[in-house]
């Protein structure tokens, strides 16, 4: 019985771990591209348990009051704002993706679009170039 209580708190650790580390590279790189105090999200429903926590995103469900899309798997797609995916296959076949970041063999992967950034006049800071295709 304390094995399985133990095996059941480290698993929640872990989780709980890459959800802040996931928390934190989101507020980091969405931050430095919009540059604003607050930004407003329109995100998917695996995303939104990770992001609710954050200080400087608030979850919309509405895209005209949204700035940035987050997901994979949205019921409605906004067709005027720029994307964020969390899944490498999106970022590389649709249009509006700005940038994903995705687990690929349990390492984190972010990936931007220079050509995607610039169609929304959006600047990268130097800090994240290296992250740009």
């Amino acid at each position: 019985m304390k094995n399985i209580i133990l095996i059941f708190i480290l698993v929640n650790s872990v989780f709980a771990s890459n959800e802040d580390y996931e928390l934190k590279l989101y507020e980091k790189v969405i931050g430095s591209i919009f540059n604003q105090p607050i930004i407003n999200i329109y995100s998917d429903e695996d995303l939104k348990k990770i992001l609710k926590k954050s200080n400087k995103f608030v979850i919309v469900n509405n895209c005209n009051k949204a700035v940035l899309m987050i997901g994979k798997k949205f019921k409605h797609r906004c067709s005027n704002l720029p994307w964020f995916a969390t899944n490498y296959k999106l970022y590389k076949s649709q249009q509006n993706i700005i940038g994903a970041f995705y687990w690929r063999k349990g390492r984190p992967q972010l990936k931007l679009k220079s050509v995607e950034l610039d169609k929304f006049h959006l600047k990268l800071p130097k800090d994240l170039l290296k992250y740009a295709q």
